[in-house]
């Protein structure tokens, strides 16, 4: 293959991934929430285009306003680690706490090491312990349950 054709071919992958990105645009922009987070990724890992946190916390915020856990948790995430956004660690704990209703054993485990370790509110070591207890109690029976369904 010559060096034209595989410029060829790499302008062709751009040209798609391009399209790509802006149908995620246009299909966000009209409500879809998997587009949403999708967008979010493509902001946040910086692949396809430069990083930008704070779009990605946008989309995710969006995505997480109409109902979507996953978008939920992963702006959790975004504002634990604060990269290129203000770290907010207090919002961060919220959202886990919201979510650990819903048994999300990884929510419910952010929440009890939050409050065992003091992270973002104020330190309760026993609380924190039983959370974590919890989250691993949860883990258990799921993977309990995946394994008698296998």
């Amino acid at each position: 293959m010559s060096n034209e054709e595989e410029d060829n071919e790499g302008d062709d992958y751009h040209e798609i991934i391009k399209k790509r990105f802006f149908a995620a645009i246009k299909k966000a922009e009209e409500g879809d929430t998997h587009n949403m987070w999708l967008l979010a990724d493509f902001y946040s890992e910086g692949e396809y285009l430069p990083k930008d946190y704070i779009a990605a916390q946008a989309w995710l915020r969006k995505a997480a306003e109409l109902g979507d856990d996953e978008a939920y948790k992963q702006l959790a995430k975004l504002l634990s680690k604060g990269n290129g956004i203000a770290k907010n660690l207090e919002e961060a704990f919220n959202i886990n706490y919201e979510l650990m209703f819903d048994c999300d054993a990884e929510a419910m485990m952010e929440v009890g090491v939050a409050l065992k370790e003091g992270i973002g509110v104020p330190k309760d070591e026993k609380l924190g312990s039983m959370y974590m207890k919890h989250a691993v109690d949860i883990q258990l029976d799921l993977m309990k349950e995946d394994k008698e369904n296998s």
